[in-house]
């Protein structure tokens, strides 16, 4: 901040329309500079929030497969339920311990399932890392040969979507977000932004890729999810109208009262700078604009 009000002060000493005259032993008044409006940069504190919307996604899905010829005994899982390396999905049997348990009355069937389950083989599907099932491709009965998919699970699920409101603050990977289903307020996740680009013709709208922290049921893919983006907070700060400050090949000026030292007739020693500064006032043009678009 210091630095910007420093490159302002020497604004003052370089642009035409506040330049000194070349001779004499003052600073000459300029026409362009008589009427200005003398201002004060305040001290408080800034929060800056964005309302984001996006589509929930499955990333870094993989399938789980049946691990031999068999069918489909018990189906435990839901789909959009949330699953640990302990959780039970499935369980099935080979095709000989179905045929062995078809042929079993109602009443002796898990006797026989105990009692052969050591020699055919009767499996516990279960999945690799914790996830989202996203995906089931059977049903209890099912008969299935190995290699057969069965479930799909997602070890991430990213919200892409973007700010609805412009932005002028800069963004920064890790920034929070908490979001809740468009039409199940009461279904509310925490995301982490993961990633964002600017998008082409509306350089302050990002694209964003927000991942969900808290995996649990119910989260649904496909579906819209509206939340707020924190994006940062300043206490006890210089502010002052975004107005106010002037733009110039990429860099910002505040135009301040300076404290001067030693003077010549080209040259002023500058010791600092206070809390007043000039108002800026707009080109004709670029004010007789405005007024129009806001007749628009």
């Amino acid at each position: 901040m210091k630095r910007i009000l420093l490159n302002c002060a020497a604004l003052l000493l370089t642009c035409p329309a506040y330049a000194a005259a070349p001779a004499g032993t003052g600073i000459t008044k300029s026409p362009v500079r008589e009427g200005l409006r003398q201002q004060q940069i305040k001290t408080g504190d800034i929060v800056v929030n964005t309302p984001v919307t996006g589509i929930t996604t499955a990333q870094d899905t993989y399938d789980i497969f049946a691990p031999f010829d068999g069918r489909i005994e018990e189906l435990q899982a839901e789909i959009f339920s949330f699953a640990s390396p302990k959780t039970l999905l499935a369980r099935m049997v080979s095709t000989e311990m179905a045929a062995l348990l078809d042929s079993s009355s109602e009443e002796s069937r898990k006797q026989t399932a105990r009692r052969w389950q050591d020699v055919y083989s009767y499996k516990e599907i279960k999945p690799g890392t914790q996830g989202m099932v996203t995906n089931i491709y059977i049903q209890p009965g099912t008969r299935v040969n190995r290699g057969d998919r069965l479930f799909t699970i997602a070890k991430k699920v990213v919200i892409v979507g973007k700010n609805t409101e412009p932005l002028y603050s800069k963004l920064a990977p890790g920034m929070n977000a908490k979001v809740e289903h468009v039409r199940s307020p009461d279904e509310k996740y925490d995301t982490t932004l993961v990633n964002f680009v600017s998008l082409k013709g509306a350089p302050l709208i990002y694209r964003l890729w927000m991942e969900v922290l808290d995996l649990k049921d119910g989260i649904k893919i496909g579906q819209q999810y509206d939340g707020t983006l924190f994006v940062g907070k300043s206490e006890n700060t210089m502010l002052v109208p975004r107005g106010h400050v002037i733009e110039s090949d990429g860099r910002r000026f505040l135009i301040t009262e300076i404290k001067s030292g030693l003077e010549t007739a080209r040259e002023i020693e500058i010791l600092g700078h206070s809390s007043m500064y000039l108002e800026p006032v707009l080109p004709a043009a670029e004010a007789k604009n405005g007024k129009d678009k806001k007749k628009l």
